[in-house]
């Protein structure tokens, strides 16, 4: 995808952090967060999350508390027990097969009525450059939308599932009727409440289907939408380096992998914010 890292401008300093652009959306950061943020500093971390969507920091070493300290000011912190919500994603989980699978581009909890603020993953262990996640920013989607796609999506509600495990790395558009954990309705079109940008509210793995139409022809207005969304102009991949920590508002952009089958060990620390 277009607006990889490896493209990134010269460095920008302001209020006392160091940063440079990612690509179309994103921002990396140099500086050590492990430490005391000024608050100058601090409202220029949280201003580039907002207005770039993502942050990148390199050779980090957070601990899990340090971690928290860092999202608190995004949202509540809420451990999930009955989802074994351990606070690590790894490839050495009991079920080999879920720790590596692909995941298609969904947006966390976006099935719910609160979904994620933000997250944040943090590398502990991984194999420098063997995995990726991929990310796109589904507010710009929705300002670069043809007008009349644009303005017939704002009028509709969409079918979001929390889907099965079998389907968690497909369309789910394309099944009539996918398996799904819960089912719920949203607007097609959603608002970020703590910066107020509209975006895209459909996803690849978590919409069934748009509502008052048939099935043939919400596929169709789908795929035409995912065309836009997920066009390579639109996205970048974040390769994996031991003490990489990205942090993403996870309600304007989406987020997919790749199978992870071939990449070794892969360890990440993850933080998540809720939607206060």
């Amino acid at each position: 995808m277009a607006g990889t890292q490896d493209s990134a401008a010269d460095w920008i300093s302001q209020d006392g952090l160091r940063w440079r652009p990612l690509g179309a959306f994103g921002a990396e950061v140099d500086y050590d967060l492990a430490g005391p943020l000024s608050s100058p500093e601090a409202d220029q971390l949280y201003r580039l999350l907002d207005e770039k969507g993502l942050v990148l920091a390199r050779r980090q070493a957070l601990s899990m508390d340090q971690q928290k300290a860092l999202l608190a000011p995004l949202g509540p912190d809420i451990h999930r027990a009955y989802a074994n919500d351990t606070g690590y994603i790894t490839t050495e989980e009991v079920d080999p097969g879920s720790a590596r699978s692909e995941l298609s581009f969904h947006s966390d909890n976006a099935y719910t009525d609160k979904p994620l603020a933000a997250i944040s993953l943090h590398a502990l262990d991984v194999v420098d450059g063997a995995s990726g996640t991929r990310f796109v920013d589904a507010a710009r989607a929705y300002e670069t939308l043809a007008p009349v796609l644009r303005k017939q999506l704002e009028a509709l509600s969409a079918e979001m599932i929390k889907p099965s495990g079998s389907h968690i790395g497909g369309r789910a558009c394309d099944v009539r009727e996918p398996e799904c954990v819960m089912s719920s309705t949203f607007p097609a079109v959603r608002v970020n409440p703590r910066t107020g940008r509209r975006y895209l509210g459909v996803n690849e793995m978590q919409t069934a289907r748009l509502l008052g139409m048939d099935w043939e022809e919400s596929r169709a207005m789908l795929h035409e939408i995912y065309d836009h969304l997920y066009a390579p102009q639109n996205g970048f991949e974040h390769r994996w380096r031991v003490g990489d920590i990205v942090i993403w508002d996870n309600l304007t952009l989406q987020h997919a992998r790749g199978s992870l089958a071939e990449v070794g060990r892969r360890v990440l620390q993850r933080v998540v914010a809720y939607t206060a």
